[in-house]
């Protein structure tokens, strides 16, 4: 690293590190929009400090300056979109659903009634719902679709008087886990597993022991702030709720909605469980082949009625798109059944796009930090570095620079493809650790780092300001910091 170089980092680091002290000691408002501005500007200013490199294997290609400036940002946005379509649209399906459903008299009905029955028992129904949702991310496919269920649960924790940090942390927070204990899922892990030439299977012992301590450890922080919550019996937040559920309708039978969602999830573990991939299951390959080419009078009805994206979407395959379509179709259904008019839909279509903006715009300002950082990749540079005089295998100094790629990398894959190559490929003796590193600390990153998409996305949901969740999980995120190092540590030297 040159003296410029040494020089630019600690201007970078001194006036992001002012701008942080100044989001977090004047203002609340607009809190996360400030996090995530502060970040995309340092990932552009980054791109002053350090050229730009890439891997191939071992051997480091460095390609010279490519600074981002002003006339660059609508660029970067543009690719954000590009990169995050398939999210986006996701986000603008789940809105409508949420809203479509808020009008209908059984799923009010619904809400109410497991609220009521948990009563006393809030403590058992946030433990099923969080061990559901971190099972749910750690394996399903595409990360997101355990979102589906989120606005249902933080709408029964709120209406059981619960606060909205315990409502992040049964259903986001719980989803982060999962994440930080990647086993058969997350569509990052199987692009970071194809550049790095690795399997779901490497390291998946630790991974599991890490899904299992992070669940427990998580959980105890979180049932403590509970049983505090409802020992005060003064917390009402269910204006935080923004599908909350009003006027319930006593004539209304919650049993159309309970069916509705009992299909959904089945279909969702159908959809999003590697079954052909990771367990060699063949059966939904076969029965979506024969499927799509059933014919009906020489007519391949379901081919051509489905269209395109059927055609390779046997269950295991699926993607966000497909969970999106799926979603408007039993919103339709849910309006139908409550009997919703069609402008009552209409209008609910538009309320849950509102909604749901401020964290789908965040959740983009995250996508652009890592486009400033496709567009100039500095942190090959970076990591070349740091490496550069280094032989032997160092899992601390790996750790710091995993935590550091996928600060600024919110797609696991990318980070794979850029650093992790190098990685496996100069220390091949420690795949199973440089594997359970690199994933792992992208978890790690997804609970305390303001880059993190669903960390934005939970956080503006429930309206929770970034300083209020790291006073609440700092003590988690330096346990499990300090378990994981001890773990890498073990994998390495014993």
């Amino acid at each position: 690293m040159t003296i410029a170089q040494i020089i630019g980092l600690v201007v970078v680091l001194v006036l992001a590190a002012l701008a942080g002290f100044f989001i977090i000691r004047k203002s609340k408002k607009h809190d996360l929009a400030k996090w995530i501005t502060l970040f995309i500007l340092v990932s552009i200013a980054l791109t002053w400090v350090f050229s730009y490199g890439y891997f191939n294997g071992a051997e480091f290609y460095d390609y010279g300056m490519n600074q981002q400036g002003i006339t660059d940002i609508p660029n970067l946005l543009y690719y954000a979109i590009n990169f995050a379509g398939d999210k986006i649209i996701f986000l603008l399906a789940l809105g409508a659903f949420y809203a479509v459903l808020s009008k209908c008299g059984s799923y009010k009905k619904l809400v109410t009634n497991i609220a009521k029955t948990f009563k006393g028992k809030e403590i058992t129904f946030a433990l099923i719902a969080s061990l559901l949702f971190t099972t749910m991310a750690s394996v399903f496919t595409q990360t997101f679709i355990a979102l589906i269920f989120v606005p249902f649960v933080i709408s029964i924790l709120l209406e059981m008087k619960l606060d909205k940090i315990t409502a992040f942390c049964v259903t986001f927070g719980s989803i982060l886990i999962g994440t930080l204990g990647l086993t058969y899922g997350g569509e990052g892990a199987y692009w970071f597993n194809y550049y790095v030439k690795t399997t779901v299977q490497t390291g998946i012992l630790y991974r599991l022991i890490i899904l299992v301590v992070s669940y427990i450890l998580f959980n105890f922080f979180t049932v403590l702030h509970a049983k505090k919550v409802l020992k005060d019996k003064k917390v009402n937040e269910i204006e935080s709720d923004p599908f909350k559920v009003e006027e319930v309708d006593k004539k209304a039978k919650s049993w159309p909605i309970i069916v509705l969602f009992a299909l959904l999830f089945v279909l969702m573990i159908l959809g999003y469980v590697a079954w052909e991939a990771n367990f060699g299951i063949t059966i939904f390959k076969t029965f979506h082949e024969w499927l799509i080419g059933l014919k009906i009078g020489g007519f391949e009805v379901f081919k051509v009625i489905l269209g395109t994206l059927a055609k390779d979407a046997a269950f295991g395959t699926w993607t966000l798109f497909h969970a999106s379509i799926l979603l408007v179709i039993i919103s339709l259904v849910a309006a139908l059944v409550n009997r919703v008019s069609l402008n009552d839909m209409i209008s609910a279509f538009g309320e849950g796009f509102k909604k749901i903006s401020k964290p789908l715009a965040l959740y983009l300002g995250a996508y652009v930090v890592m486009v400033a950082a496709y567009m100039s990749p500095f942190i090959p540079t970076i990591t070349n570095t740091i490496f550069s005089n280094i032989e032997t295998f160092n899992p601390f100094l790996v750790s710091f620079d995993a935590l550091l790629a996928n600060t600024f990398h919110i797609d696991l894959g990318f980070t794979g493809y850029v650093v992790a190559t190098y990685f496996t490929s100069t220390f091949g003796t420690h795949l199973e650790v440089i594997h359970t590193i690199f994933t792992t600390m992208y978890g790690f990153v997804g609970l305390c780092i303001p880059t993190s998409g669903v960390l934005l996305i939970g956080l503006s949901y429930l309206d929770i300001d970034y300083k209020t969740w790291m006073k609440y999980i700092w003590m988690f995120v330096l346990a499990i910091l300090a378990i994981l190092l001890i773990l890498f540590a073990i994998m390495t030297y014993i």
